[in-house]
């Protein structure tokens, strides 16, 4: 957890210096004319600085947009109480009206705040948020527009004088209670919500901190509710709507700081406190911060690298020992050159292997093939010895085995794929037929279509075909197949 640095102390007391100076202020120029929304439009600057300041500070981008969200309705209410009571305080109905607005953005930020504690340290990958929230979100909506139809009901404010103006007379409803009970718990879940994920923070006691703003503004609104500061003063030190706001920034500015709300602050402690030479300069070159570690000027030789990156308002710069990358780059040099070299060798040698293993596939294949053809060729090998010579019938049936020889082989150099297609033993069948046809034989075959068949079927149906020719091929006259 980050602790409060002494920039981070500084910026806390001119902000809570500067509320103090704007409650002053009201005091002094309560009477002046021009002067009515001058706390509000002091408190307006703030709130832009500090949303400014937060747009730089949160990078966690639904976290910032939330926070934006809550300065945009801290603005929208004080550009209510301006029109109130600056611009439109003539004009009763209208600032009724931007009274009962006004509710509208008070509302919206304990929401805000609500899905804010929910979103902290919350992953991309967790469940979507449940339904009670959208029940949350729902009963404030149910509110909002129960005070701005106040006029109908009067369950927020009544007016016993007939005037609809809150002109001192007017009194509370039992539904402005439900609203600031309503408030004031979401308030507090929100609190128990950011407590419980920063409840594994080393300090443990600063988590109460943000509780101080919320006390002192729960003080102030009872305070305000009895109207004391007007039995010393001409009016209360500031409107309820400057105290809303102030206790809403602060508690959030107090949840920055101590690291409950994840933010970069607190950065030139650890800068400081590096073991690496480096520095931060400003636009002139001046250091700003720099490490335990860093003389700068940095001293430069040929083992010393000096690196710069520009960022906002200025320059970061630091050293980078190169001794040990060289050395390493020269091991590494020698260690690749080792590499290529075992490379080229594990290469070659695969390369052997591959041709060596391809070789033997191939033995393996062709011996397969002399296995499956052996009877046609032993068949070849009686007719050409035969004592009473080799006649054109004998010839014939050589071609037919032959032409079953040469059919078969291709068969099974192409069953390597386990699938062959129809046309493969339609092709064969018709080569075989065409040679048998020299036996005196009437041939004849037919096919319709093609496709693509399991290997072991269109072979089995070629071996049958031959077994069915070889046996009956002296008595055969007439010979179709489809």
């Amino acid at each position: 957890m980050m602790l409060l640095t002494s920039s981070s102390k500084r910026k806390i007391m001119l902000f809570m210096a500067f509320f103090v100076l704007i409650a002053v202020l009201h005091i002094l120029f309560f009477h002046v004319d021009f002067t009515v929304s001058l706390s509000q439009l002091l408190c307006g600057s703030v709130t832009i600085l500090w949303a400014v300041t937060v747009q730089k500070r949160v990078t966690d981008k639904k976290l910032r947009t939330i926070i934006m969200f809550i300065a945009v309705c801290i603005l929208l209410q004080f550009y209510f109480m301006i029109l109130r009571y600056g611009f439109l305080r003539q004009n009763r109905t209208i600032c009724r009206y931007l009274w009962y607005a006004s509710y509208i953005p008070m509302i919206a930020q304990p929401i805000l705040c609500f899905l804010l504690s929910l979103f902290i340290h919350r992953s991309k990958e967790e469940e979507p948020l449940p339904g009670s929230c959208y029940f949350i979100i729902a009963a404030g909506i149910l509110l909002m527009l129960c005070v701005l139809t106040n006029d109908r009901h009067f369950s927020v404010m009544t007016f016993p004088s007939g005037v609809l103006d809150d002109n001192g007379q007017d009194e509370r409803g039992w539904m402005f209670y439900v609203i600031y009970a309503y408030i004031f718990t979401l308030f507090a879940v929100t609190y128990a919500n950011i407590m419980r994920k920063s409840r594994k923070y080393i300090e443990r006691r600063y988590r109460l901190l943000p509780l101080v703003p919320i006390l002192i503004g729960i003080v102030y609104f009872v305070l305000y509710y009895f109207r004391v500061a007007l039995l010393f003063l001409p009016s209360h030190l500031w409107q309820a709507g400057d105290m809303y706001a102030f206790c809403v920034i602060a508690a959030l500015e107090s949840c920055i700081q101590l690291g409950m709300i994840p933010a970069n602050t607190g950065y030139e402690i650890i800068f400081s406190e590096a073991f690496f030479p480096a520095v931060i300069l400003d636009r002139r070159g001046i250091p700003v911060y720099r490490t335990a570690a860093a003389q700068y000027p940095f001293l430069s030789d040929e083992n010393i690298k000096i690196q710069t990156h520009d960022i906002s308002g200025g320059t970061v710069a630091w050293t980078v020992d190169m001794t040990q990358v060289r050395g390493l780059n020269r091991q590494l040099a020698d260690a690749t050159a080792q590499i290529e070299t075992r490379n080229a060798y594990l290469a070659e040698e695969n390369r052997i292997k591959k041709e060596r293993a391809e070789l033997e596939t191939r033995n393996r294949l062709y011996e397969k093939i002399s296995q499956i053809v052996q009877p046609q060729f032993e068949q070849i090998e009686n007719l050409l010895d035969d004592p009473d010579g080799c006649g054109d019938m004998e010839l014939a049936k050589i071609a037919v085995l032959n032409a079953y020889i040469k059919r078969r082989s291709n068969m099974e150099l192409l069953a390597a794929h386990e699938r062959l297609p129809s046309e493969e033993l339609t092709s064969a069948v018709r080569e075989s037929l065409e040679y048998i046809s020299l036996c005196g034989i009437n041939t004849a075959a037919s096919s319709i279509g093609s496709s693509v068949f399991p290997a072991k079927m269109v072979i089995s149906a070629y071996e049958q075909i031959e077994m069915i020719v070889e046996n009956c091929l002296d008595t055969l006259t007439d010979l179709a197949v489809t």
